[in-house]
């Protein structure tokens, strides 16, 4: 009955953890989509944009860690209610907000709340859901991710213009505070199935020392893979708008269509790896990896006069791939962590990632601005992809490989098999 009652829970867990993670990634996906208005309204530069987005991941990156951390000790319920509301207070005062101080300070907030809302629906998906469903419901719940893309490219620009920027975040904050009540009515922790797994009498760190090799070589890759992606959606429009002179809804729609490309592909990447792969998400990595080094080589290489199909084309698989990774990412790292770790095991994957976009961003904004011209600053995505790839030969199997099998009880005194096994002297 308990199992029943379990299994029938799951659509609802799963629906509420990709609820949660739309609406506070709307934030970060609407600064990219929104860039050029930005740049216009506050008189930015490309390093300044760039700033933006790295002030997001910043906030996110000890709140990642602190969060997951708490998660192992208290549940996921109390924390994801409480992270919402902070973040969703901190963006609908966005109208009130008239300098770039003010708007680095409240995206500061939002990306606490981003940061933390990855690691425990993360941690929710994986406290719920059984190793042969996991990476689906994963690739489900980052679908989340694609679709907050998706509304970012479409729907803010178009909003922004009519209502004013600071009115459309406000909205987003609206979402981020409903779905935080949505939480409050309807979603529990799971009960305790099997005996507790101890832990440490320790802080995070003391704990973090535990985590094996293969983990930390996934959250490095974790640090290369995002900064390509989050830098390639802060900037894409902009590079479309210098290189192509596209209009803005017209880089929104690529932008949008490169978040569909990642929509599309999460749920079957997450079956894949459950399925065909038996559980394995390295080799599936390393092969979205080298798709989003042939997506981004191809863009960079297509001449001014290429059609808008073209660039369609290209923008799309790069959407596949570069941003379709992250909920093979989350599962092999929680994975990797193990029952009694996985909340922090999410927190430092988590704030990897969130570093990788902090500083990528950054970087790439400042080679720009230096060199007047992008070359460059492509360049340094293309090497970190390369990295990146490099580093997973060092991640030797899926935990479900490693992990021994359960010992066996012995048999009883008057079964056959004990009778026929001879005492051994000792």
């Amino acid at each position: 009955m308990r199992h029943s009652s379990t299994t029938r829970s799951l659509p609802l867990i799963l629906a509420l953890a990709s609820l949660a993670q739309l609406v506070t990634l709307l934030v970060v996906y609407s600064i990219g989509a929104l860039a050029p208005l930005l740049r216009d309204a506050l008189h930015l530069s490309r390093e300044q944009i760039g700033a933006l987005t790295a002030v997001v991941f910043l906030g996110s990156i000890p709140a990642a860690i602190a969060v997951g951390w708490l998660a192992d000790r208290l549940g996921v319920r109390d924390l994801l209610i409480a992270v919402q509301v902070v973040s969703g207070l901190a963006v609908t005062a966005m109208p009130w907000l008239h300098t770039y101080a003010a708007l680095l300070a409240s995206l500061s907030l939002a990306g606490m709340g981003q940061g933390a809302v990855m690691v425990l629906t993360n941690k929710a998906l994986y406290d719920w859901f059984p190793h042969e469903r996991r990476a689906t419901a994963m690739g489900t719940k980052f679908c989340a991710v694609s679709l907050a893309g998706f509304v970012a490219g479409t729907a803010m620009p178009t909003l922004a213009l009519g209502v004013g920027w600071q009115q459309a975040f406000a909205g987003v904050g609206g979402l981020i505070l409903a779905s935080a009540l949505c939480d409050v009515l309807l979603y529990r922790d799971p009960s305790p199935a099997g005996p507790s797994v101890p832990l440490l009498p320790a802080g995070p760190c003391r704990h973090a020392r535990g985590l094996n090799r293969s983990f930390w070589y996934v959250v490095m890759v974790g640090f290369l893979f995002a900064g390509v992606q989050f830098t390639f959606l802060t900037y894409v429009a902009l590079f479309l708008q210098d290189r192509w002179a596209l209009s803005l809804p017209l880089a929104g729609s690529l932008l949008a269509l490169a978040h569909g490309g990642a929509a599309a592909s999460r749920v079957p990447y997450g079956w894949v790896s459950d399925r065909w792969l038996q559980g394995e998400r390295t080799p599936l990595l390393q092969g979205l990896g080298w798709g989003a080094l042939g997506a981004l080589l191809a863009l960079l290489l297509m001449p001014k006069g290429a059609p808008y199909l073209a660039l369609a084309v290209v923008i799309g698989l790069f959407g596949m791939s570069g941003l379709g990774w992250g909920g093979i990412y989350n599962t092999l790292t929680t994975e990797l962590a193990g029952r009694g770790a996985a909340g922090l095991g999410s927190g430092i994957a988590s704030a990897c990632y969130q570093a990788g976009s902090t500083v990528t961003p950054l970087l790439f904004g400042a080679i720009a601005d230096r060199t007047g011209s992008y070359t460059g600053s492509w360049g340094l995505l293309v090497l970190w992809l390369l990295l990146g790839i490099a580093v997973l030969h060092g991640v030797e199997t899926a935990p479900s490989r490693r992990a021994a099998p359960a010992p066996l009880a012995p048999p009883a005194p008057d079964t056959p098999a004990a009778a026929a096994s001879p005492e051994r002297p000792l």
